[in-house]
């Protein structure tokens, strides 16, 4: 959700609090009163699909940045068993490809790590069967190497699992702001001017309430408060 849905959102919710505190107001004009259920209805959905929305990404993003550092354990050990064949070997060209040092690898960014990973396996193809199994690297280990390699090197920064999650969520609570703002423009906007004659301080803190406020993005320190 963006800054305005949230601002929306909190006035909205105000809505609500305040048709509660006075019910023997609100159930007056008995439309109003079931609109304000409507509207607490909207409201309690839309907070909902925002926390599971930040709980899906936020997971999502942790599980692919412990595959990433997995990856780069396994880049460092490959690595080091390639480097100290090639040492045995006096192939100096082949050192220099996997001269991939524990500091350089955990500074390494995600695009930097796939493409170390492609440059291991593809020196691992080159090798003999054997070769790595006397450096201590099991067959095993590079069976899990080569798929944690496959399935991160097509993914994107964007982490495309929490895209189509949260694009399911976003679709939804776009739906539900404009069912409130249908609801709040043609339904509570037109029975709320009674309350002008039947509960003018009510009517007062019903237009109080919404008021929208929020904050646009700053173009400068002294951007100011919008109202909306």
């Amino acid at each position: 959700m963006n800054t305005f849905q949230n601002s929306l959102l909190n006035s909205y919710k105000l809505i609500v609090v305040e048709s509660k505190k006075s019910p023997e107001i609100v159930s007056l004009i008995p439309k109003f009163d079931k609109g304000i259920t409507q509207l607490n209805e909207i409201t309690t959905e839309i907070d909902s699909l925002r926390i599971q929305q930040a709980k899906n990404i936020k997971g999502i993003t942790q599980d692919k940045n412990d595959r990433l550092e997995e990856l780069g354990d396994f880049i460092i050990d490959v690595a080091g068993a390639i480097h100290s064949y090639a040492v045995e070997k006096g192939d100096k060209t082949l050192q220099a490809k996997v001269d991939y040092k524990i500091n350089k690898v955990h500074s390494m960014k995600q695009g930097e790590l796939k493409t170390a990973a492609g440059i291991v396996l593809e020196e691992v193809a080159k090798l003999p069967a054997t070769a790595l199994t006397e450096e201590g690297i099991t067959d095993e280990e590079m069976t899990e190497f080569e798929a944690l390699y496959n399935d991160l090197k097509d993914t994107t920064n964007g982490n495309r699992e929490a895209v189509i999650e949260r694009s399911s969520h976003t679709d939804r609570i776009a739906e539900l702001f404009a069912q409130a703002a249908s609801l709040k423009k043609n339904t509570l906007d037109r029975l709320a001017t009674q309350f002008q004659r039947k509960a003018p301080e009510f009517y007062q803190r019903y237009k109080d309430a919404s008021t929208v406020i929020y904050r646009r993005a700053p173009k400068s320190s002294n951007t100011p408060e919008v109202k909306a």
